[in-house]
């Protein structure tokens, strides 16, 4: 009984002995619960592998302690049968500390492999009672073994795993030595330790008193420049600023590095640079920077190419210095007499009339001669007429309006009457000398507009008379 004692205290002081050596390691205590089954050892360990044989059925309960990657220490108890045909059969209890060494250490095998296979060797204690059987060479009794085998741990979760063993319990004093197999499941009997609360255990928190995120290992992200963007996040980490972590001087949500006026809020289309007038063209190319607009920034309403500021006629698309030039003779179409023939200003915008046009003209009108209350030229007339036609066909730029008159001799109606068929008859007389059709009008006009007095003869004579007009059509 003494010497059960002192092997009792000894397997306890080793145990804690080497338990105290982790206890700052996360969850180091782990309970184990196991169904055995011993096997007698027989001349030359006959029945050792007998699988069959399951009459030899108990538990185990083990205390696993975590003492480094490689090591553990394990604390357990087993209670079962030890029997052999009719050779031998007892109870049996054992009592023993095993150091477990962890092939799953990451030198052999990765540390967080789903299989972790060990191997182990251990001091204990065996109570055989009730003997029966032919084998009696020893009595019931308390005697010291040395337990070494193997196992395989199947991890679940974090918390729980699937074990089998096999034991050899080889027996140092004089009493029987046997194997025990055994399957069963372990349980962690506390909480993984998270000193920062961030969901990582301290085991595998690089920053283990800092709350930080599992992506960078436990710790957390730094803020280089203190903008209040992480770095990890920050496409600036080592200058402070507001857009993704980036300076943005004038806010205008384009980072300095790329804005092209980083003082000044602009748009993207631009570098960053302004459009002020939003009229696609950026400030420092629109000449007309406040003030939307088409021509280099400037409007042009009449899109004529010509800026409205420097436009005579803004709202009209013109040529000469914005305005219609319809002619293209230089002179606006809007101070133009004749807006559709080129001329020259000094007569009007209409075409120059030679000084033989115009001579030819004034004589014809003095030589234009009819009987009194006649629509009949006399023969006096036609040489002058002869001479308009011949300049006519010569210079088709222009035509002739014929306007006949008479003096106040008679009734009125009367008069007006024949101031028509006098220009008319003008009109047929330099058709018939070749004249085109479209290019004379004429009309009459009575006693209106008088070029002399009607109370002579003289005066009279002078009121009768058609007058030549130079038109341009």
């Amino acid at each position: 009984m003494k010497t059960m004692r002192k092997y009792l205290m000894m397997l306890m002081l080793g145990f804690f002995t080497l338990a105290s050596i982790a206890q700052t390691q996360d969850d180091p205590w782990w309970v184990n619960i196991e169904l055995t089954n011993n096997k007698f050892s027989y001349r030359f360990f006959e029945s050792l592998y007998d699988f069959g044989q399951l009459d030899n059925s108990g538990f185990r309960v083990g205390l696993d302690r975590y003492l480094s990657k490689s090591f553990d220490a394990e604390f357990g108890f087993s209670y079962g049968k030890l029997r052999h045909e009719n050779i031998y059969e007892s109870n049996l209890t054992d009592l023993d500390l095993r150091l477990v060494y962890k092939l799953a250490n990451g030198y052999l095998i990765k540390e967080d492999s789903k299989i972790a296979p060990f191997v182990f060797l251990g001091a204990g204690l065996s109570w055989f009672g009730n003997v029966e059987g032919i084998y009696d060479e020893f009595e019931e009794g308390t005697y010291a073994n040395l337990p070494m085998g193997a196992g395989i741990e199947f991890k679940v979760t974090e918390g729980a795993s699937i074990t089998t063993k096999a034991a050899f319990n080889n027996s140092i004093q004089d009493a029987p030595s046997y194997m025990q197999y055994s399957l069963g499941v372990s349980f962690s009997l506390g909480k993984k330790k998270d000193s920062d609360g961030d969901g990582i255990y301290d085991k595998e928190d690089a920053c283990p008193n800092t709350a930080g995120p599992a992506e960078n290992m436990g710790c957390p992200w730094p803020d280089t420049d203190g903008d209040g963007v992480l770095d990890k996040d920050d496409a600036c980490p080592n200058e402070a600023g507001t857009l993704g972590g980036c300076p943005d001087s004038d806010g205008d949500g384009i980072k300095d590095s790329e804005d092209a006026c980083p003082t000044v809020a602009g748009i993207a289309q631009f570098g960053g640079c302004p459009d002020s007038d939003g009229d696609g063209i950026q400030d420092s190319e629109d000449q007309c920077p406040n003030v939307a607009g088409t021509l280099n920034g400037c409007p042009d309403q009449d899109g004529d190419g010509v800026k409205d500021s420097d436009d005579a006629c803004p709202t009209v698309a013109g040529t000469l210095n914005g305005c219609p030039d319809s002619d293209g003779d230089g002179i606006r179409d809007q101070d133009d007499t004749c807006p559709q023939i080129a001329g020259i200003a000094a007569n009007n915008g209409c075409p120059e009339v030679k000084e033989e046009v115009k001579e030819a003209l004034e004589l014809a009108v003095k030589n234009i001669q009819f009987n009194s209350g006649s629509d009949v030229l006399k023969t006096s007339s036609y040489a002058s007429l002869n001479q308009v036609a011949e300049l006519m066909k010569e210079n088709t730029t222009f035509g002739l309006k014929l306007s006949g008159y008479t003096d106040n001799t008679g009734n009125e109606d009367s008069n007006l009457e024949l101031s028509k068929r006098r220009a008319n008859a003008t009109r047929a007389y330099l058709i018939a000398q070749g004249v085109a059709e479209s290019r004379l009008t004429a009309d009459g006009y009575g006693i209106a507009n008088p070029v002399a007095d009607n109370n002579t003869r003289e005066g009279r004579a002078a009121n009768r008379r058609v007058e030549l007009e130079i038109v341009f059509n």
